[in-house]
């Protein structure tokens, strides 16, 4: 008898610590290896994104419900992508109509569309698993290459921001070509890492350069969870950098009461069943 009430208590105890660790802990379950974004001459690209699925949720996690949440994170336009081929690590998409064409004085202008990665992370936050599976779908290294070759590079960025690129057309370009027709716009905020919108799209992260810019008025906002809006309005003159320098103030915080979350909710269940179990032993 001495045994099992000794026994029993140390039971409890390490199941009860073994449940609160897998329920508050949560394990990196998933990580954004790379995208690379090809435009072809039509304004549709394709995207070939890698992943790396870890721990124990690698098989945990349907392959559809990944697939249909990658395709909802990489939608950037009316028309959702194509899925071309997907496996456990990696994807590749037909993006319709990424690129808008523009056709300007010196040939013709694309401007992309932009994506919020985080968006990709609604399967994982909407599961069962939240509480103990965290995910980081932005990419280690993200690559837009446009049909002549030009190629933008981005590294650990949580947002792919809206790129203008022209292709000048020798026909046209005439005289003008070597000529600055465009400025730019060099964003830093403190803290850095914040979202760039630029006239109303998002352009990107800080600290960033915008470039192509045309000539005039153009409002630069920044936003940043945790931290109120800034907004200014610049003026671009073609061949200069614009600079704009943002302090951005924290948000008050206002005390709330937290709800009961998943993990604590599972944690009571399993304390309360784990006391029954071993409150019938001890009346045996």
């Amino acid at each position: 008898m001495i045994a099992k009430t000794g026994f029993y208590p140390v039971k409890f105890f390490l199941c009860v610590s073994f449940l609160l660790c897998i329920l508050i802990i949560p394990v990196h379950a998933f990580t954004s290896d790379s995208l690379d974004i090809t435009i072809d001459t039509s304004g549709d690209a394709v995207a070939n994104f890698r992943f790396t699925l870890e721990g124990f949720v690698e098989n945990a996690i349907p392959q559809s419900m990944l697939e249909s949440e990658l395709v909802k994170g990489l939608t950037s336009s009316s028309d959702p992508p194509q899925v071309l081929s997907f496996d456990r690590g990696s994807a590749s998409l037909l993006l319709k109509n990424f690129a808008v064409k523009n056709v300007v004085p010196t040939g013709i202008e694309y401007q992309t569309a932009s994506m919020d990665f985080k968006r990709a992370e609604i399967a994982l936050k909407n599961s069962a698993l939240s509480s103990v599976v965290s995910a980081d779908f932005s990419p280690a290294k993200l690559v837009v290459k446009f049909p002549d070759g030009y190629t933008r590079e981005f590294t650990d960025s949580s947002v792919l921001p809206s790129l203008k690129h022209i292709i000048i057309d020798p026909s046209k370009a005439g005289t003008s070509a070597g000529n600055s027709t465009s400025g730019s716009i060099a964003v830093t905020s403190s803290p850095a890492h914040a979202r760039v919108i630029l006239d109303g799209a998002l352009a990107g992260e800080t600290p960033s350069t915008l470039p192509e810019i045309a000539p005039g008025p153009h409002t630069v906002s920044l936003q940043m969870d945790g931290f109120l809006p800034y907004s200014r309005t610049v003026n671009v003159t073609a061949g200069n950098t614009t600079t704009v320098n943002a302090v951005l103030s924290y948000v008050t915080p206002t005390p709330t009461k937290p709800a009961p979350g998943f993990g604590w909710i599972c944690t009571g269940i399993a304390l309360a069943g784990c006391g029954i179990v071993f409150s019938r032993r001890y009346r045996r």
